[in-house]
């Protein structure tokens, strides 16, 4: 018998583990192991809730936005306030930018390497450029994280009724917009690439034989704190109306991220005829339309910064209750729910994109390795195919995969 391991990985997240066990080029067992549940939940059950937002940003080092505004409303929820205008559009334009920048990190810097053996390109030229480029963008958008957020990693922005301060942006208007070319040449460079990618040889083999129940929070308009919770599941989109329903699907294959947001609003994209959309390596194109659409909603929301009221933060009007918040992480829908009583955090729960998706990606990692198995692919190229699912499906999962140490007896 021969079997391939992945040992464990260091993980933005934690340690996440793959074992793929094969015989006679059949595979035999593969798991996925990735700590989804890290009893974060228990260290902040007992905190005062004004202090929870801030707690949060150390749940992940790839969205820690995205968490804390989540935290952020789920308690105002559950404690009778309501965030000023102005408030709900600062946080509003940290999203998008955390979404450029988080999808940047796996674009340039963990994804589309993989076009060196997907597409036979001269690996030093694609780096160089990839990094370059890669650079460019994340600079971008971490700078306006900076002056608007207070910094790009460890956010001190969004809190329990609105925002912690009163944002300044320092660069005009027209600034940003001659930066916004700039990023926009980068960005087409590499919506190129993507799209190449469906001449690759391995293409067909990242084909979704079957759309898992699609899961966003995403409004149509793009806004990522659109406050419902939708799911489609092959005929058209419905609201969940409990989390209950949630749990049902849980129990099946679902998806979130990026393709439920192109389903949702219709993302157009240019693929030649006759290509399958749903593919995984196409994943990489909506990132990149994506952030080009990121680019052109963050513009619109600094312009309107300034014609709003300056009040950015609001007291909370009771002490104890219950909230559920539902916002649009890079990776997909992030769920918060929590229970407060008087001021101090009874319980909380906190549902990721990666908890969503584990199901589905689990099913999937078997099946890109069965599928070149049977064409006849070495084990080395089927493991690498692997490796590039799991970079294109998850920015956390991806940039633990480069270090993967493969043995085999």
């Amino acid at each position: 018998m021969s079997f391939k391991q992945a040992h464990p990985l260091t993980r933005v997240e934690g340690a996440s583990e793959v074992i793929v066990k094969i015989h006679k080029r059949k595979v035999q067992e593969l798991e996925l192991n990735l700590p989804v549940l890290r009893k974060f939940e228990t260290l902040l059950r007992g905190k005062r809730a004004h202090i929870i937002p801030s707690l949060v940003t150390k749940v992940c080092g790839v969205c820690p936005f995205s968490h804390q505004i989540a935290a952020s409303i789920a308690l105002e929820k559950a404690l009778n306030v309501e965030a000023p205008p102005l408030a709900s559009s600062v946080r509003r334009l940290i999203l998008s930018l955390e979404h450029i920048r988080s999808h940047s990190y796996n674009l340039f810097l963990m994804g589309l390497q993989d076009a060196t053996r997907l597409l036979g390109m001269d690996e030093k030229l694609l780096d160089y450029r990839l990094l370059r480029s890669g650079l460019n963008v994340i600079r971008f958008a971490d700078r306006l994280l900076s002056l608007i957020a207070g910094g790009p990693i460890s956010p001190g922005i969004s809190t329990v009724g609105g925002l912690l301060n009163m944002p300044i942006v320092g660069s005009s208007i027209n600034d940003l917009e001659r930066e916004v070319k700039k990023v926009l040449e980068d960005m087409n460079w590499a919506l190129n690439i993507s799209k190449n990618l469906s001449k690759s040889k391995y293409y067909e083999m990242f084909n979704l034989e079957r759309t898992p129940a699609l899961i966003t929070s995403f409004g149509r308009d793009m806004d990522p704190i659109n406050g419902t919770l939708k799911v489609y599941e092959g005929t058209s989109w419905r609201e969940l109306e409990v989390l209950e329903e949630l749990k049902d699907l849980l129990t099946r294959d679902i998806l979130t991220g990026p393709l439920a947001r192109q389903t949702l609003i219709s993302l157009h994209y240019s693929l030649e005829e006759g290509l399958p959309i749903y593919n995984l390596l196409n994943l990489y194109m909506l990132r990149i339309l994506e952030i080009i659409n990121a680019l052109s909603y963050s513009m619109n929301l600094l312009r309107t910064l300034k014609d709003l009221e300056g009040l950015y933060r609001k007291t909370p009007q009771k002490k104890s209750g219950f909230g559920r918040c539902f916002v649009e992480a890079p990776r997909g829908t992030l769920i918060y729910e929590c229970e407060v009583e008087e001021e101090v955090v009874k319980s909380i729960k906190i549902i990721t994109p990666t908890e969503l998706n584990l199901s589905f990606l689990k099913a999937f990692s078997r099946n890109i390795v069965e599928r070149a198995l049977e064409k006849g692919l070495p084990v080395k190229e089927a493991v690498e195919n692997l490796k590039t699912a799991i970079r294109v499906f998850d920015p956390c999962i991806s940039c633990a995969t480069h270090i993967t140490v493969v043995n085999e007896d």
